[in-house]
């Protein structure tokens, strides 16, 4: 009888040793294998409670989120490539010169599988390829909307939509004086509100773009102010009639001036609509704000993407996959519901979801007044990319010249004048 060959006997101290070596390995990572932790960062608070979401629905992979104020800032001063943990990052404005360098191709998620490219909204996974590579991918938009009394809803033209020459229009027609000449009722100014003046000259295609700081189209840009300028003079009786107007009497958050009667309409966007709680919307209606057949999705849609250096890739592939299921888009929605996080947080991670049938199936279901309302995909346009510096840039230097610009004194020179305010600003902003 031949005796089996005898097994080499490993010491149950190396072994042990062996073990602790491969889990420090794992979660480490020393290229011989891969973390099964992938960390995320991200200025999206909503995207802490996804990936706490993704740990408790699987125990394979886990992802731990790290808030940054602002992922796009910290990525361009280089300060994220010096962590080498980071395997996700998820953000506004991560689109900047430097995303080529930063973020790893994701197109074999596609092919193999794992992502629904004819998911997503086009326009916006568009914005994420860099030279005919996908390095983004969107997570969520949001849109620019005007609200109006309910019953006006018959005298819109278009179910989704309100043009702004409808606006203007429509806004003069509920304008009023009293006997002795003053006005009482003034329908809609742009001036009202500098975020709408920006929105309507991106209509105007005006183009705002990260440059050294920023680039524009300067035609566009022009021919914006100029249609707004005449607005004031053609439907309100001109800037300082606006400006007496808005003195005396909007001194109230917008919507509830709408709801007084004292105007008619008033600008927003999806992310605060939605959050304003539903007994105060009962008598209110809305439209997305449209021109030439184009909605422009706001200038901040989230994005995600895996780090060129990440160590953790199959965990945040792992959690890509589980992210852009319609089932758990569905069941991130419920939860919110569920929690009441929907009275703090519009959607998905502060929007509509980047995925067509999510937004078109499933928002309606927990915001029923979007019911009929979702603008078809193909009426949805999406911003140049944006230096990650920009919501301060447009709230201290682009706004504030917009308001001038559009009033009755504009600058002689718009182009040169907005270079002076901009180079004036980074100046600021340097300590220079």
């Amino acid at each position: 009888m031949i005796s089996p060959t005898p097994r080499r006997s490993v010491p149950a101290a190396a072994f042990a040793a062996a073990c602790a070596f491969a889990a420090a390995l794992a979660l480490g990572g020393c290229g011989l294998l891969e973390p099964a932790v992938a960390v995320m960062y991200t200025d999206v608070p909503e995207l802490a409670l996804y990936a706490a979401a993704f740990n408790g629905a699987q125990s394979r992979y886990r992802v731990h989120a790290v808030y940054e104020e602002s992922v796009a800032a910290a990525l361009s001063r280089g300060a994220l490539r010096s962590r080498a943990d980071a395997s996700l990052v998820a953000g506004r404005f991560l689109k900047g010169t430097q995303a080529k360098a930063q973020y790893q191709a994701l197109d074999q998620l596609f092919s193999e599988l794992l992502v629904n490219q004819s998911a997503f909204y086009p326009s916006l996974l568009e914005r994420g390829v860099i030279d005919g590579r996908q390095l983004l991918l969107p997570v969520s938009f949001n849109l620019p909307l005007v609200l109006f009394p309910s019953d006006l809803d018959a005298s819109l033209a278009d179910n989704f939509v309100i043009r702004l020459d409808e606006l203007k229009s429509l806004g003069a027609a509920h304008n009023e004086r009293t006997r002795a000449g003053a006005t009482a009722k003034m329908g809609f100014s742009p001036r009202w509100y500098p975020a709408f003046i920006y929105e309507a000259l991106r209509l105007h295609g005006a183009e705002f773009a990260e440059a050294a700081p920023l680039s524009w189209n300067p035609a566009g840009l022009e021919a914006g102010l100029k249609a707004l300028r005449a607005w004031s003079d053609e439907a309100n009786g001109g800037a300082a009639a606006e400006d007496d107007f808005k003195f005396k009497y909007l001194y109230v958050p917008p919507h509830r001036s709408v709801q007084e009667g004292r105007i008619r309409f008033a600008p927003n966007d999806s992310s605060r609509y939605f959050l304003i709680p539903g007994e105060r919307r009962d008598n209110l209606s809305f439209r997305w704000l449209s021109k030439d057949g184009t909605v422009m999705v706001a200038d901040d849609p989230v994005y995600i993407g895996i780090p060129r250096r990440a160590r953790a890739k199959n965990a945040a592939e792992t959690f890509l996959k589980w992210l852009y299921s319609e089932e758990t888009q569905r069941g991130l929605l419920e939860e919110a519901r569920r929690t009441r996080a929907m009275e703090s947080s519009f959607g998905i991670a502060g929007g509509f979801s980047a995925l067509r049938t999510v937004s078109e199936k499933f928002f309606p279901l927990y915001y029923p007044s979007l019911l009929g309302r979702m603008p078809p995909s193909s009426l949805l346009r999406v911003s140049p990319a944006l230096p990650s510096s920009w919501p301060a840039m447009k709230d201290e230097a682009i706004l504030p010249f917009l308001e001038e610009a559009s009033g009755a004194a504009p600058p002689a020179d718009l182009k040169a004048e907005l270079e002076r305010r901009l180079l004036a600003w980074q100046k600021r902003r340097s300590g220079s």
